[in-house]
């Protein structure tokens, strides 16, 4: 056989697997089907105020079950995908339509997360809160690649699998906004502008995804764009991903970079002052974030003090060995002023450790209390009354057992 015969063969049938048309639904029931989806009145806008009520609950109970709950009956999603889809076949009404029902919907969630953080069942603020106020680059591809796989969803044939749900639980639309009406209710502005962005990055980026994807299935144009206006369309898309992208890389290489340092820092204090009669008893650092100012990684030391030759020598080290550069060290010995306060945090460590392992022997003995074993039996006495009560008998067995007590 050819081998360019063989070669398309194959490049056929690969394209093949990867073709989208075999059970894709007509325009027509897609274009349905987005219609009712960007709707928010009757059902869908109760459905949406008792889903804002359920996330905020999760996220003042600290529930990720609850959220996610929320995030599954939560109609968010349709305003966000018609907003795509209708830029991707030029539906300006329909664009108007989804901007409008989104725009509404937000101000829904934020009156409605807000009115619940008045309340005063409210905690203190919780990790899935904190959560929610630091986007970065993996939200963008989170919701890029959840876009498309809900956008390819909504153009099947067969609507009734579980892409759809699964994306709204990845995209996590809903607890950003249920933040951002905790800050407004407490007042607290970083909650607010963190957890905004990140809806805001997860809406834009659901939008772009459902409109590569309408653009990839090709369907037909339902307005018309002149070329000069397409063009300018095109160039305000990519500037608004650009504007939106742009903080969260940032966000996202401090984040790398602050991690990075905390890998350094263990490995220095654990690889640099392993000596045999010499102890770090605690290391603690300040991080900095910016280049022009110096972080800071304090030492304190038990035992036999080091010199300042050896000192010195480790901090020669910081930069070359342990990737820590711009960084200042402080070593705290025993044998200075602040030796007292190393012997205490020895003295400290030592009275945690002692403590576990009370608690490790305290609860051995109460399993070992439940089980008894059996007392030693007087089988000979037992054997003789019994033979003298029980004639007919030959033979006995006696045995040992051990009874739990429940």
């Amino acid at each position: 056989m050819d081998k360019n015969k063989v070669t398309e063969f194959l490049k056929h049938r690969v394209l093949e697997r990867f073709a989208l048309g075999a059970d894709a639904a007509s325009q027509e029931e897609v274009n349905s089907n987005i219609q009712k989806g960007i709707m928010i009145r009757g059902t869908n806008l109760w459905v949406l105020i008792f889903a804002i009520f359920i996330a905020s609950l999760g996220l003042n109970t600290n529930s990720t079950a609850v959220i996610i709950g929320a995030m599954l009956i939560s109609p968010l999603m349709g305003p966000i995908i018609g907003m795509g889809y209708s830029m991707g076949v030029y539906d300006f009404n329909l664009l108007k339509e989804s901007l409008r029902n989104f725009l509404f919907m937000i101000v829904v969630s934020l009156i409605t997360s807000a009115i619940f953080f008045t309340l005063p069942l409210i905690s203190s603020t919780q990790s899935e809160l904190l959560a929610r106020t630091q986007p970065t680059t993996y939200d963008i591809l989170i919701a890029l690649f959840g876009g498309l796989a809900g956008m390819v969803a909504q153009t099947r044939k067969d609507r009734t699998g579980t892409v759809i749900p699964g994306v709204a639980i990845a995209t996590a639309l809903m607890p950003p906004l249920c933040t951002v009406g905790y800050g407004l209710a407490t007042l607290q502005f970083r909650f607010m502008l963190g957890a905004l962005y990140l809806f805001t990055i997860n809406s834009i980026f659901i939008a772009l995804a459902s409109f590569i994807v309408t653009r990839v299935m090709n369907f037909n144009m339902i307005g018309e764009l002149e070329p000069d206006k397409l063009k300018k369309l095109k160039r305000a898309m990519v500037a608004v991903i650009i504007i939106v992208t742009l903080p969260s890389v940032l966000i996202a290489i401090s984040i790398i970079q602050r991690s990075a340092f905390e890998a350094n820092h263990r490995n220095f204090v654990d690889e640099a002052f392993k000596y045999d009669n010499t102890f770090v008893v605690e290391s603690k650092y300040e991080y900095n974030a910016n280049p022009r100012k110096q972080s800071l990684i304090e030492v304190r030391l038990f035992g036999e003090p080091l010199s300042d030759n050896v000192i010195n020598n480790i901090r020669g080290q910081m930069s070359s060995v342990y990737h820590l550069p711009k960084v200042d060290l402080v070593v705290r010995q025993s044998n200075q002023e602040d030796g007292g306060i190393a012997i205490t945090a020895l003295q400290s460590n030592y009275t945690e450790m002692l403590n576990e392992k009370n608690r490790q022997i305290s609860h051995l003995q109460e399993q070992l209390s439940s089980i008894r074993t059996a007392d030693t039996l007087a089988v000979s006495s037992m054997t003789r009354e019994l033979g003298i009560f029980v004639p007919e008998i030959n033979d006995m067995s006696l045995q040992r057992h051990i009874s739990y007590n429940t």
